[in-house]
Order: structure tokens, then C-alpha cells, then sequence
């Protein structure tokens, strides 16, 4: 029975796959093993060349200067206590060893456009950075004030004061430093200018047919008088003040400052 066994063709072809398989299984797991010392010896190679390359040259070394005692300098050792100073000084570490990696690519100004974006103020109505302050210019400005202020003022008043400076700067840095303040809000705005009146005109028309301009409204410094009901009847306006029309002349925030807030 044996001797069939043996001699069957479905056992010796088992046999044969078997000794293959074990064979292969001891031939790949010699290959590993080699690699594996290959790459360690590699490994080996390269970490003592880089404990070589950070070794300290005596050229490299950097020696701290003993420091002198000057006239005026405070906090230093009495020249009659038993403190000495050190013949030698230590070298100093390598800085690089410190840095981090990341820091390498990193461009040189990195920091300081860092920290020039935290000085940016902005506009919390959505009016973007702040513009400077020109030099000389003659009114504080609202993103200027103090907290008090502000929160004595409410949020509304506040979006009006800022579009207001804007629109003053913008106009002190084309060439116009005559204004003393403004009126308006976030919509329009009124310079305001010694000796001058922002008139607002009304034009009805008569039963005859004709068209009479009277005075609906007028916006003027402190020592612009009340007009009588007369006066703006008959479109009087006193002597010595400067006439400004109070839709043509005034300025109109989205068109001057291009915003749609």
C-alpha cells in the first residue's frame, strides 16, 4: 500500500509543491534578513557621519569677552569681594541646533508682516482698515476715541462719526484743509466751512403758471442767523455767507469713498 502511495502521481506532485513552497519561504526569508542588515549598516553610516559633521571645530569656537567695568554701570561686583571673574569662558552653543526646521523656509520678514497685520484696525460696520490719519489733520477721529465714548455714543452715531472722518480725510489729503467739521451720515456728508450755507431749494408752481424757488431747508456755521418765515419765502439769504446747494454740493459716501455700506 505504501509502495502505491509513493508511486501515485497526485502524492509526488504534492510532494514536490510542498518542498518548493518551503524552499521559497526559506529563500525569501534569507533575502529579508539580508536587506535588513544592509539597510542597518547604512543607517549606521549616515548617523555617524552627521555626529561627525556637528562635532565642534576649534575654528568654529566662539568665545564671550570678559566684560570691563565702566564708569556709570550699575549691578556689578565690588573690586574688594572675594568674587572673581573666570579666566576662560565657556563656548557659546550652536544657535541653528535650536532653530526650528520649519524656520529655514520661512521668508526673513515673516515676523514683522505678522505683527503689521495686528496693527491693522478695522471698521466693525464693514468699512475695511482704517485709513492714517494724515499729519495735521485738525479732528479726532471716531476709531480714536476712548471706550466711554464710544459706548456713550451707540453704535449708530458711531457708523455715522466713522464714514464722516473718512470722507474729511480723503478730502485734507486732496489739497482741502479749509473745513472745521461736518455734518451727514453714512449716506451723505456736509463740510462745513466758515461763512458758508448748505441751501436746499423748493420750487412750486403759481396758479398763473409761473415757478417760484423758495428755501425748505438750510444747514450753516454757528453764526448763521435764522431765516424768518419770510426769508424762506422769498429765498433770502443774508449777506457775507458763502451759498452752497444742499444736494449738488453735497457728497455722496458711496460715490466718494466707492463703498456700498
Amino acid at each position: 500500500m505504501l509502495r502505491d502511495l509513493l508511486s501515485s502521481q497526485w502524492f509526488q506532485g504534492g510532494l514536490i509543491f510542498f518542498l518548493l513552497c518551503v524552499g521559497g519561504s526559506l529563500l525569501y526569508s534569507w533575502h529579508v534578513l539580508r536587506t535588513t542588515e544592509s539597510d542597518m549598516e547604512r543607517h549606521d553610516r549616515f548617523t555617524q557621519g552627521l555626529e561627525k559633521q556637528n562635532e565642534p571645530h576649534p575654528a568654529e569656537t566662539v568665545n564671550v569677552p570678559t566684560a570691563t567695568k565702566s564708569p556709570g554701570l550699575v549691578n556689578t561686583p565690588d573690586e574688594n569681594t572675594d568674587t572673581q571673574m573666570p579666566d576662560t569662558t565657556e563656548a557659546l552653543p550652536n544657535e541653528t541646533e535650536n532653530l526650528d526646521i520649519a524656520d529655514l523656509f520661512l521668508p526673513d520678514d515673516f515676523v514683522l508682516q505678522e505683527e503689521s497685520i495686528k496693527d491693522i484696525s478695522i471698521s466693525p460696520f464693514g468699512y475695511g482698515a482704517y485709513p492714517e490719519v494724515p499729519e495735521g489733520f485738525p479732528l479726532p477721529v471716531s476709531w480714536q476715541w476712548s471706550d466711554e465714548e464710544k459706548l456713550e455714543f451707540g453704535p449708530e452715531h458711531m457708523r455715522n462719526q466713522e464714514v464722516i472722518d473718512r470722507v474729511l480725510i480723503k478730502l485734507w489729503n486732496q489739497g482741502d484743509h479749509e473745513f472745521y467739521g461736518a455734518i451727514g451720515d453714512d449716506k451723505t456728508v456736509y463740510p462745513l466751512y466758515r461763512n458758508t450755507v448748505y441751501i436746499e431749494w423748493t420750487e412750486i408752481e403759481l396758479p398763473d403758471g409761473t415757478t417760484h424757488r423758495h428755501i425748505s431747508g438750510f444747514c450753516g456755521p454757528n453764526n448763521f442767523p435764522n431765516l424768518t418765515l419770510a426769508q424762506q419765502m422769498e429765498g433770502e439769504v443774508p449777506a457775507g455767507f458763502h451759498v452752497l446747494d444742499m444736494h449738488e454740493d453735497a457728497i455722496h459716501v458711496s460715490e466718494f469713498l466707492n463703498i456700498s455700506k
